[in-house]
């Protein structure tokens, strides 16, 4: 299993954060990695709400991921569910909040499996690569 972690701090309260995260099928607006995205069923937040991403630059690279954890302007885990056309054969992605009234930090972790040995020896650019959409 391999991991990336990126963290931001942020001028702006936990709760602003939160609401963005907590918009979860809007990730698009956000995530620079990330071309399309949109809700799965009627659930948009909470434990079970699921999403479609499709990954830029052409949206060819999809995921199905669904929500596994959330405690409110605290953090959030993610489960990919489903991967097209992706070198990954399973994945976690785990936001988490913390700080004060005036600044956030938010860290984004990402445990990922790679599909095969190839990829697997390929992980330090798959790490670049998976780090580089969280830059909002």
């Amino acid at each position: 299993m391999r991991n990336v972690q990126v963290e931001r701090t942020m001028s702006v309260d936990r709760s602003s954060v939160w609401a963005v995260l907590a918009d979860y099928p809007n990730i698009a607006d956000w995530n620079d990695g990330v071309k399309n995205s949109y809700a799965i069923g009627d659930a948009t937040e909470g434990v079970g709400a699921q999403r479609q991403t499709e990954l830029a630059p052409d949206g060819k690279m999809r995921m199905r991921e669904t929500v596994s954890e959330w405690v409110s302007e605290e953090r959030m885990v993610i489960a990919i569910d489903k991967m097209e056309k992706m070198p990954v054969k399973q994945a976690t992605m785990t936001f988490t909040l913390s700080g004060g009234d005036e600044t956030t930090l938010f860290t984004m972790t990402y445990d990922y499996e790679p599909k095969n040995a190839m990829w697997s020896l390929l992980g330090p650019v798959l790490d670049r690569q998976f780090g580089k959409g969280f830059n909002g």
